[in-house]
């Protein structure tokens, strides 16, 4: 019984294993386009919820702190973003897309960036105190680094893991 209750706690405990997540480095661009990765790697500010991510409007994937995706854009103006709802600024603040135009050959690194603003005070009753309360409006975007096809990626990408698109 001892050793039934134990496989059933360890089972518990394990990981679950993602099948879609491999470690490689990013690829360089196939011909007569750019390469777009967009990494998330933990942060003292990094949700543990997976950040839904859309290039030129369109749903990418979601992805999860600690892993990174690629995408392939044809050369113009592009914009990677999270959609501006709820749960996204929950998780990472009021978001602003990232508008960048890309050249065929070339490899776009995006890496999340946040800042906040004076949001003003809030007050709170205690008994029969006023408890003032700065606040804070959180904002968030991607920068983005530019290489060529040949160039080392960004350190941080090489401590994430490939998420494919869903």
């Amino acid at each position: 019984m001892v050793g039934f209750v134990a496989s059933l706690l360890s089972g518990c405990l394990s990981a679950p294993e993602q099948t879609t997540v491999a470690s490689a480095l990013p690829a360089p661009p196939k011909a007569g386009h750019a390469s777009v990765n967009i990494g998330r790697p933990f942060g003292f500010n990094t949700s543990v919820f997976a950040l839904p991510i859309e290039v030129d409007g369109k749903r990418l994937m979601s992805l999860p702190p600690g892993q990174y995706t690629t995408v392939d854009l044809p050369p113009g103006p592009h914009n990677v973003s999270s959609p501006d709802e709820y749960w996204t600024r929950v998780i990472s603040g009021t978001p602003h897309p990232a508008q960048f135009t890309v050249e065929a050959g070339k490899s776009y690194y995006l890496l999340p960036k946040s800042w906040s603003e004076d949001g003003g005070y809030r007050y709170t009753m205690v008994g029969a105190s006023v408890v003032p309360e700065k606040t804070g409006i959180n904002h968030s975007t991607f920068s983005v680094q530019v290489t060529g096809a040949n160039d080392a990626p960004p350190a941080e990408f090489r401590q994430l893991s490939f998420a494919k698109p869903q």
